[in-house]
C-alpha cells in the first residue's frame, strides 16, 4: 500500500486542523505548528515520491547533485533547464542595488544593467563571467555547507622555536559528506555521522538560509533471514525452495548480499507543506539510498522531524484538492550498478520506472 501520499495527507490535515496563522518576511500568511515527525520506507522497488499530484523528478535529481558536488551557483541547474532556484538568485541581484525596476536590460543610467527574471536567467546561460558572479547564492547554500564547511581557528605564532605571544586565525574546510561517507564504511555504529548545513554565521550572508539544515546517518545490521530475502529478491529461490539453513550463509557472501541498512533522519527547521516537502520527501530518499548503494548497504527508513510545518494561506485551496487524490503505486527507482562512489553519479545514472500520477498542481513560491 502507497504509505507515502497516506502520510503526506496526514501533515495536510494536521496543519488545516491545527494550525495557527503567522505573519512572515515573504508577506504571505502561514498556518502552521511546530514538531510534528513523518517516516517513510525507502524501498528500490517502491520508491518514496508523491503520486496525489506530480512530483518534477528531474529537479529533484539534478538539485540533489549540484548539492552532492559542493556547487552553490545556479548556472549548472540553469543549463540542465532546471529553475527552482532561480527566483533566489534574482532577488539577491535585486538587492544588490545594481538592478532597478526596468522590466528589461537597458545601459541608460549610466551603464546600470537592469533585467526582468527571464533575461537575468538567460544571461546567466549565456554570459559565463556574469554567471559566477550573480548566479552565485552564498557560501551558506547546501552545498557549500555539506562540501566545505568552513572552520577558523586561532594558533600561536613560534619564532625561533618559542612562542612570542601573538596568535594568528587559520581557515580551513571541512567535507562533511566525504566525511560520513568513510565513517559508514570503517565505523558504521557511529553516532556522529552528522551533515549539518546551519552555520550561524553564513546563514545571514546567503540567498536562503538552509531550511533542511542537519541530517543524520544511522545503521543496523540485517538478520539472516533479511539477507536471505535479499538474495531471494536478487538471484531467485535458493535451492528451489524458499528455505536457508546454515549450511546456505556461504551463498551470502558469494553474492555480496548486503550486512547492514542504512537509515536517515532530517531535521528541517522550516517546511513548506505545499512546495517544499514533496521535493524534500523525494530528494533525501534518493540520497539515502545513493549513499547506500555505495557503501554496499541496503535503504531503510527516511525520519522526516519537521520544525516549523506550514500551509502558506495561497496553497489552502490547492492542497484541499489534491486531498481528493487517490493514490496510485509506488514506482522503481534504478540506480546504473557500475557507479561505485556517491560524487560519480550523473542524471543518467537514476532512473524512475513505471511513476504514475495524478496532474501537476500549480502553486506560487513565496520568496
Amino acid at each position: 500500500m502507497n504509505r507515502v501520499d497516506e502520510e503526506y495527507n496526514r501533515l495536510i490535515t494536521t496543519v488545516l486542523t491545527n494550525g495557527k496563522l503567522k505573519h512572515n518576511r515573504t508577506g504571505i500568511d502561514t498556518i502552521g505548528v511546530f514538531g510534528e515527525q513523518s517516516k517513510y520506507k525507502v524501498s528500490l522497488s517502491e520508491f518514496p515520491i508523491l503520486t496525489t499530484k506530480r512530483i518534477y523528478f528531474r529537479a529533484i535529481v539534478h538539485e540533489l547533485l549540484w548539492f552532492i558536488k559542493g556547487d552553490t551557483n545556479i548556472k549548472y541547474l540553469v543549463d540542465n533547464d532546471v529553475h527552482i532556484w532561480d527566483e533566489w538568485a534574482h532577488a539577491k541581484y535585486k538587492k544588490s542595488g545594481v538592478y532597478t525596476d526596468d522590466e528589461c536590460w537597458n545601459q541608460d543610467r549610466q551603464g546600470i544593467e537592469c533585467y526582468d527574471q527571464k533575461t537575468f536567467i538567460d544571461r546567466i546561460k549565456s554570459d559565463t563571467e556574469f554567471a559566477n558572479k550573480w548566479g552565485e547564492l552564498g557560501e551558506g547554500t547546501y552545498g557549500g555547507m555539506w562540501r566545505t564547511f568552513p572552520y577558523y581557528y586561532d594558533v600561536p605564532d613560534c619564532e625561533y622555536g618559542s612562542l612570542t605571544g601573538t596568535v594568528s586565525g587559520v581557515e580551513g574546510k571541512v567535507d562533511q559528506l566525504q566525511k560520513v561517507i568513510d565513517k559508514l564504511k570503517t565505523n558504521p555504529d557511529d553516532r556522529r555521522m552528522i551533515v549539518s548545513a546551519w552555520h550561524p554565521y553564513w546563514v545571514d550572508r546567503c540567498a536562503l538560509p538552509p531550511c533542511h539544515c542537519l541530517y543524520h546517518f544511522n545503521t543496523e545490521e540485517l538478520s539472516d533471514s533479511e539477507r536471505f530475502s535479499l538474495l531471494w529478491d536478487k538471484c531467485g529461490f535458493l535451492n528451489g525452495e524458499n528455505s536457508y539453513g546454515k549450511d546456505d550463509l556461504h551463498f551470502l557472501e558469494e553474492y555480496n548480499i548486503p550486512k547492514r541498512r542504512l537509515n536517515c533522519l532530517l531535521y528541517q527547521r522550516s517546511n513548506d507543506v505545499g512546495l517544499g516537502i514533496p521535493f524534500n520527501i523525494t530528494s533525501y530518499a534518493l540520497l539515502t539510498a545513493l549513499v547506500a548503494h555505495c557503501v554496499g548497504m541496503v535503504p531503510g527508513t527516511f525520519t522526516h522531524s519537521h520544525g516549523d510545518l506550514h500551509i502558506y494561506t495561497n496553497h489552502i485551496d490547492q492542497l484541499k484538492l489534491q486531498l481528493k487524490n487517490e493514490p496510485k503505486d509506488l514506482p522503481k527507482l534504478w540506480l546504473n550498478p557500475e557507479v561505485k562512489s556517491l560524487f560519480d553519479f550523473k542524471y543518467e545514472d537514476i532512473k524512475l520506472e513505471n511513476y504514475q500520477s495524478h496532474s501537476t498542481i500549480k502553486m506560487n513560491i513565496a520568496v
